[in-house]
């Protein structure tokens, strides 16, 4: 229960955010578009009145100059700036930026051009006074350009106003007076005061925030208790229903009246239900079942793993090859024995006899295990495949599908690699075992190879070997290597010529073979000396 109060208190503090948010981004925009297009209004009433302002006092000001009374226009323009409050500033200036009406420069020109009474010059002259600094404001000197009226609001001495410039334009009436070479006579300023239009802006704005706020209290209010009655509640006996189902008690169920989505999501909540009940049962007795699987896999298991481990102890006595003729057809009587072109290696541990006697059996077994264990990668690495060992020698058949040459390559780099084992070792073992050394024989030809199956009272066994005038060749030729040697037969000579540099040993009869043959020595490499082929 503690569980369901704090979802609920969740759930309902997130309803109460959403429907918030969603009320106050809603007012909040039409308060914001309500506030923008009140002060908008205001904003173009207040101007509106600049600008009916500055034309009745443009208006006054063309008439007074069209009856040449420029002290009438002097006056008029002290009075309107006592007389109107919101009036910051009323200023004439001529086009060039001066103060108009506070020198005699406009008069005498008129007076050249229409002879002026000299009553009115001389009261006109009467008036009379400096001017101030010239107008440089960008709004004028557009107004001058453009003859067209400029409005900008501006802050004059701490205070926001609105300011216009209106051109005096020179329209025919005047140019009589004044010539035709202008087209602005000059520009009227009014800076007209803004403290009532802020003052109106800021009741504007505060009025639409405290609808907003009431109407949003209100909306806000009235979403929360509904959908809590709506959402929340029915959610919450949803989320009661799944929990315990989620508990493992099936027979739960969601009091399901409306047909809305929540009243939907309950009706599915009480299928999946009945649903997981009867799966319950069924997975039940499937487990059973498995069970009892698992105890025979279990015992088949151990039954395998012992007969891995028997069969990793017969690999190491079983040659690559046996292996795996034996995991393709455990059966297969001589049905890999066929004839194929293959290199056989010949190696002897030259001085056995002498090393027996130097060391103890054990000792010199372990030398010999030691030396052949480290042979064996070489061999692998050259697609050998060791056939038998005897004691201190190894016999080595080397294949290769679709090359005669490919496996005589192969089998010379390892004699090479093999002999340069054998002085790493020996400068490895100094003073541990007696130095050792090889000699090797190779031989190249087709042969008899292949698993054969010998069955007999006790069992089977199987054996791989080539057999043959090729192996034969080569068990002789390793018979004449003395000192680290390697010599090879002349088919082998022959198809790794190009590879390898070899020295004519001359012709030999050998034991079983009924014709002299010419055996070559291998010379290693960086070892220069004529060669006969």
């Amino acid at each position: 229960m503690i569980v369901l109060d704090q979802l609920q208190r969740r759930l309902r503090i997130k309803v109460t955010a959403l429907i918030a948010a969603i009320v106050i981004l809603g007012f909040g925009v039409l308060v914001i578009l309500n506030i923008r297009r009140e002060a908008q209004v205001l904003v173009d009433a207040h101007q509106e009145t600049a600008r009916l302002l500055s034309a009745a006092i443009l208006g006054s000001i063309q008439s007074g100059m069209l009856q040449a009374r420029p002290d009438v226009i002097r006056r008029l323009v002290g009075d309107l700036k006592a007389q109107l409050g919101d009036v910051e500033r009323l200023d004439v200036y001529r086009a060039n930026g001066v103060e108009a009406f506070s020198d005699l420069e406009t008069l005498r020109k008129v007076d050249q051009l229409v002879g002026l009474d000299p009553d009115t010059v001389q009261r006109i002259a009467r008036m009379r006074r400096e001017p101030g600094e010239r107008i440089s404001h960008p709004l004028f000197v557009k107004a001058v350009e453009t003859v067209m009226p400029q409005q900008v609001y501006e802050t004059v001495d701490g205070r926001r106003v609105l300011t216009l410039f209106r051109p005096l334009e020179n329209r025919p009436r005047c140019q009589a007076c004044h010539g035709e070479d202008h087209r602005v006579r000059g520009v009227v300023r009014i800076a007209l005061g803004a403290d009532r239009l802020d003052a109106e802006l800021r009741a504007a704005r505060n009025r639409q925030i405290l609808i907003a706020a009431l109407t949003i209290l209100g909306v806000a209010a009235a979403g929360i208790v509904s959908l809590g009655r709506v959402v929340v509640e029915p959610i919450s006996r949803v989320v009661t229903a799944a929990r315990r189902i989620g508990a493992g008690d099936f027979e739960a169920r969601v009091a399901t009246g409306s047909k809305d989505e929540i009243g939907e999501l309950g009706r599915v909540i009480n299928d999946m239900a009945v649903r997981l009940d009867a799966a319950r049962a069924e997975l039940q007795a499937r487990n059973a079942e498995l069970t009892a699987a698992l105890d025979s896999l279990r015992e088949s298991l151990e039954k395998v793993a012992l007969l891995e481990q028997i069969k990793g102890q017969l690999a190491k006595f079983v040659p690559e090859s046996v292996k795996r003729l034996l995991e393709e057809n455990p059966d297969a009587r001589e049905l890999e024995k066929r004839e194929a072109d293959v290199s056989v290696l010949f190696l002897d541990v030259e001085g056995y006899t002498r090393l027996s006697e130097q060391l103890p059996p054990q000792q010199l077994n372990r030398m010999i295990q030691l030396y052949f264990s480290s042979f064996l990668e070489i061999i692998q690495a050259h697609h050998g495949d060791v056939n038998e060992t005897a004691g201190d020698g190894l016999m080595v058949i080397f294949q290769s599908d679709g090359s005669r040459t490919r496996h005589a390559q192969n089998a010379a780099g390892a004699a090479f690699d093999l002999l340069r084992k054998v002085s790493e070792l020996n400068e490895e073992f100094t003073g541990v075992y007696p130095r050792v050394a090889i000699h090797v024989g190779i031989n190249s030809g087709s042969a008899l190879v292949g698993a054969t199956k010998l069955d007999g009272s006790g069992g089977g066994r199987w054996t791989f070997t080539a057999s043959g005038q090729t192996t034969n060749l080569a068990a002789r030729v390793a018979g004449l290597t003395t000192g680290g040697e390697v010599k090879v037969g002349p088919e082998t000579a022959e198809r790794i010529k190009s590879q390898y540099v070899l020295q004519d040993d001359g012709e030999h009869q050998l034991k079983n073979v009924s014709q002299p043959v010419r055996v070559y020595r291998l010379v290693p490499a960086g070892v220069y000396r004529t060669v006969d082929r």
